[in-house]
């Protein structure tokens, strides 16, 4: 989130104004647009109405303007992480020479990572890390979670 609001990456960073216009169209000062009103107040007291450009985002809501505090989240998640369905042949099908070879075929599915039931951050998987080492808590470029589906078949002899 730090860095992906700086270079408009995410949601947050679309969207329209209160002018009905796109966020990042450039300020014109008339009816198009873009940009956003920030709430407060000017210096004489009054609310604010000059409209401040998101063109360059990480101006506008990201590392550079929000404290870093804004983007530390809870670790708590709920994960699917494995589920394993499988099924044993019954001794009844080995009849003949080719089963007599097997004691037993066992055949099954897994499916493992296949989803996140709940999360505290935002667009990425909780477990993702930024280091093999010891720097725990930061991530960064994280790429999306990956589902593998298997299918196993299991011999006795």
């Amino acid at each position: 989130m730090y860095y992906a609001l700086a270079g408009g990456l995410y949601e947050e960073t679309a969207g329209n104004n209160d002018l009905g216009n796109p966020l990042r169209n450039p300020l014109t000062n008339d009816a198009t647009s873009g940009g956003v009103i920030r709430p407060g107040v000017t210096a004489d007291g009054k609310p604010n109405t000059i409209r401040a450009s998101t063109e360059n985002y990480g101006e506008f809501d990201s590392y550079v303007s929000s404290p870093d505090k804004r983007f530390v989240y809870d670790a708590g998640y709920i994960k699917l992480r494995e589920v394993s369905i499988g099924y044993s042949l019954p001794k009844s099908i080995f009849n003949g020479s080719f089963g007599k070879a097997f004691k037993g075929i066992d055949i099954s599915v897994v499916g493992r990572n296949l989803a996140i039931l709940h999360k505290n951050l935002p667009y990425a998987d909780p477990e993702d890390g930024f280091s093999s080492g010891n720097l725990q808590g930061i991530q960064t470029g994280s790429y999306p979670a990956v589902r593998n589906i298997a299918f196993n078949v299991k011999f006795r002899f």
